[in-house]
């Protein structure tokens, strides 16, 4: 099992580039390139503290594909992402 970051605005993942900079990573277009932290908690702790704070960060779940955003109610904590549409029957 593991997660990836997601820029949602842009739709690019995140990459570790083996730098130290104060943004260590590049974007990616492929979800199978970008970084895949071992579990939920290193994840949403890398998208809270060394990502672009401006920007908004989904992680997925590599192997379940749910995905999950701060809720800016609750400050840092990253909550299941709710449907984006209306389901058709």
């Amino acid at each position: 099992m593991g997660f990836v970051i997601q820029n949602i605005k842009t739709g690019k993942y995140l990459k570790h580039n083996g730098k130290t900079d104060d943004y260590p990573f590049d974007d990616v277009d492929r979800q199978e390139d970008a970084e895949v932290y071992p579990s939920f908690p290193h994840a949403t702790f890398v998208s809270t503290w060394y990502t672009d704070y401006f920007e908004e960060w989904r992680v997925i779940d590599t192997e379940t594909a749910k995905t999950y955003i701060r809720n800016k109610q609750e400050g840092l904590r990253f909550v299941p992402e709710p449907p984006t549409g209306i389901a058709h029957v």
